[in-house]
């Protein structure tokens, strides 16, 4: 009777258990979890910017960000809110959010705009503006 009592409370940990993964915040479409998935103020500092960071899933999230950085790469990496890694054009987008985008695996990229613009260099070529907004908008 016993071993029958375990083998079933065994069996239920492992149903709430795969339940809970299930439940895992993503954000439908790129691998890992959404750091923010309200709207969110970060960082410190004498110029304010906002940044939009769109999903795939239609899921989007708005920073207010306070920075002294002049450079928007430099303030995304300061508020851990940007990860990525030099290759030969610039600063490469690896995730954004938490969530990861690879051309390479699945066609999805970051793509960003200054307003409603699509920039026209990488990350790490955009100047800060005091009060504008920019965007990171995950594309296929």
């Amino acid at each position: 009777m016993k071993r029958i009592l375990s083998l079933t409370l065994v069996i239920l940990m492992l149903a709430i258990g795969a339940f809970t993964l299930s439940c895992a915040d993503k954000d439908g479409g790129g691998q890992g979890d959404m750091l923010y998935v309200e709207d969110t103020e970060l960082g410190t500092g004498n110029t304010t910017f906002t940044l939009i960071v769109e999903h795939i899933n239609d899921k989007k999230v708005t920073f207010t960000i306070k920075t002294d950085k002049e450079i928007l790469s430099d303030a995304l990496v300061e508020v851990g809110i940007l990860e990525g890694h030099d290759d030969k054009y610039g600063l490469y987008i690896d995730a954004v959010n938490g969530v990861t985008h690879d051309f390479a695996t699945d066609k999805t990229y970051w793509a960003i705009y200054e307003g409603e613009n699509y920039a026209m260099t990488g990350i790490d070529g955009i100047n800060i503006t005091n009060g504008a907004t920019y965007k990171l908008v995950a594309s296929k």
